[in-house]
């Protein structure tokens, strides 16, 4: 992709090439965008494909308007509340597939939330877990032991779902996520298992053009500050999450980050302490509207959402 299309967010929108874009899939329920030439208004689109905001003539040959999400750091934290896709949607979709996050733009989801896994040849693709195992029913599938060759014949499946029927889809490396939607989008970018090669991952977080600063918040688990420092030493932003049993060391570890998360199912003295800190505390995980009113009545000011289809419509 072009660093004019990548930029193109500051004006609203996102334009995204034929081959490494996906709006599409939210009428089509592919991966990929048609093979529709490059138009100049809505006026002119194909019937039952006006899923962007509008068209933009630029360079490329094929394009297609990507709906906007926040354009910066700053204007998400400006929404209340905000929110952020977790995993894509992970409730709703084969999660870190391009299909779950593109389901999620098209839903008006502002900021997209990703964990990276890191194959033994360095390529760096969408993975909660150190294994394929969970996601796509293999046994000791260790990612790190396994070229991008041989996980690329995996696919992440349904199972985990509301809708565990639905078609597999194929793992999503780091760039496709960041040609699609780094121009449109803030991300939420954890490197979980792979926190020993987290320099070079900020490498990659620093080489994108534009001011990934601005539309990059790095995220890890609170409790272990050394992505929090890595990351700061940087000048990228930071999100450091909570579970339910970590409110004894909330006290000792939240000046290491920017932004803070809470369990949605934490007690009120938890979600009490977090706020006094005067910093944005989001919710995590919400799963459905139940959970949404929940995090309001804590206070949250942003919220990371796996419920996507049942919170912003089917």
């Amino acid at each position: 992709m072009s660093r004019r299309a990548f930029l193109r967010a500051g004006a609203g929108l996102a334009v995204v090439g034929a081959a490494g874009g996906s709006l599409a899939a939210c009428v089509s329920g592919t991966d990929s965008l048609p093979s529709v030439p490059m138009v100049g208004s809505l006026d002119e689109v194909p019937a039952g494909t006006r899923s962007g905001k509008r068209f933009v003539l630029g360079r490329t040959r094929r394009a297609w308007a990507v709906p906007s999400g926040y354009a910066s750091i700053d204007q998400m934290l400006a929404q209340r509340p905000f929110f952020v896709a977790h995993r894509g949607g992970s409730r709703d979709w084969p999660e870190m597939s391009l299909f779950a996050y593109t389901q999620s733009v098209c839903r008006h989801v502002g900021a997209l939330e990703v964990s990276l896994a890191r194959s033994r040849d360095g390529v760096w693709f969408g993975l909660h877990d150190a294994t394929l195992d969970r996601t796509s029913g293999t046994s000791h599938f260790v990612a790190s032991e396994h070229s991008w060759a041989d996980i690329k014949t995996h696919v992440v499946t349904a199972a985990g779902t509301s809708e565990p029927h639905q078609p597999a889809r194929p793992y999503m490396r780091w760039e496709e996520l960041i040609s699609a939607y780094y121009g449109s989008h803030v991300i939420f970018v954890d490197p979980k298992h792979a926190l020993a090669y987290g320099n070079e991952l900020l490498d990659l977080m620093d080489q994108l053009p534009g001011r990934p600063r601005e539309r990059l918040v790095a995220k890890y688990a609170a409790l272990d500050p050394r992505w929090a420092k890595d990351a700061s030493a940087r000048g990228f932003r930071t999100w450091g999450f909570y579970s339910v049993g970590d409110a004894a060391q909330l006290s000792g570890t939240q000046r290491f980050w920017d932004m803070l998360g809470v369990d949605v199912r934490a007690d009120a003295a938890m979600w009490a302490q977090a706020r006094s800190y005067g910093k944005p505390v989001l919710a995590h995980v919400v799963a459905s509207t139940a959970d949404r009113a929940a995090a309001q009545r804590r206070g949250a000011d942003g919220m990371i959402v796996s419920g996507v289809r049942e919170m912003f419509g089917p």
